[in-house]
């Protein structure tokens, strides 16, 4: 692979959808009058560089801790295979979080002082998740944090940085969008528990064994769809919202039938899911297309 091909790879596109899908929810549920596109589109630009600093953060510290062997049976890590070296995977984490920051810090100057310490917490998750002396991944508590900042940090962080009010709705529509965001990291420890486990990286699917974490994959996109039902929309959003169930049972039971390098597909098919379902709510909570 050439230069350009081998950063491609490694920021993982095919988890940036889980990114913006919650943030792009947070603007549509931004009340009238409060709305700013410049304010939307730095959102997304901060969004996107966190998602990518924690991506290249995960190559750098698992590689540096020996997480990553040469058996892997997940999609190839750069540091790992010497695609990269450490001082760039640094460079490349550094010019994220730079990104993350910058568009952060106008965000927090024009909106709510609450996003100080909300900026603080997505930097200290970034760095925080593999990295220092005691990553909370290796403590069975990715899947919380997945779903806190892809959740009600994203969504809510939006409203705030939109100075908009915030209402139940959009608190449920927060919690909820989160859930099948983390439901990419179960399928991925699903896949490395071996791995985790040699390594002494106790993932959730390390603990609890891989019945029971592909039990916990098929309630985290299941059961939000079931607990956002149409509620007062026309009849044909039932189409959709029925398309989405479907699909979430569809994606847990290829979970419950894949092991190994098969389940990789699946982390793709998931991210798209839960954008999927961010737009959904984007309906159902923000009466969108109406």
């Amino acid at each position: 692979m050439n230069s350009l091909q081998v950063w491609s790879h490694t920021v993982r596109p095919r988890t940036l959808p889980a990114a913006v899908g919650p943030v792009l929810l947070g603007q549509v549920l931004v009340v009238e009058g409060h709305f700013s596109w410049t304010t939307a589109i730095l959102c997304v630009i901060c969004a996107l560089a966190l998602q990518i600093a924690v991506n290249l953060a995960n190559d750098l510290f698992d590689g540096l801790s020996g997480v990553d062997q040469a058996d892997r049976l997940g999609p190839t890590r750069a540091l790992q295979s010497g695609l990269l070296s450490v001082g760039q995977l640094r460079l490349g984490l550094v010019l994220a979080l730079g990104v993350a920051v910058t568009t952060g810090l106008w965000l927090i100057i024009f909106g709510h002082w609450l996003l100080w310490l909300l900026g603080a917490l997505a930097v200290l998750g970034v760095l925080g998740y593999s990295g220092g002396r005691r990553p909370y991944a290796n403590r069975a508590l990715g899947e919380v944090a997945v779903w806190l900042f892809f959740g009600p940090v994203a969504v809510l962080g939006s409203l705030l940085a939109q100075r908009s009010p915030i209402g139940i709705e959009s608190i449920v529509a927060s919690v909820l969008v989160g859930l099948p965001v983390a439901a990419i990291l179960v399928v991925n420890n699903l896949r490395d528990r071996y791995g985790d486990a040699r390594a002494g990286k106790h993932t959730l699917a390390v603990r609890i064994g891989p019945r029971n974490t592909r039990l916990l994959f098929a309630g985290l996109v299941v059961v939000p769809v079931l607990f956002a039902l149409p509620g007062g929309q026309p009849d044909w959003t039932w189409l959709p919202w029925a398309a989405l169930l479907v699909g979430a049972v569809a994606l847990s039971r290829e979970t419950a039938r894949r092991d190994g390098p098969a389940l990789n597909p699946l982390l793709g098919w998931t991210a798209m899911f839960s954008l999927l379902f961010a737009l959904w709510l984007a309906v159902r909570y923000g009466e969108i297309l109406l």
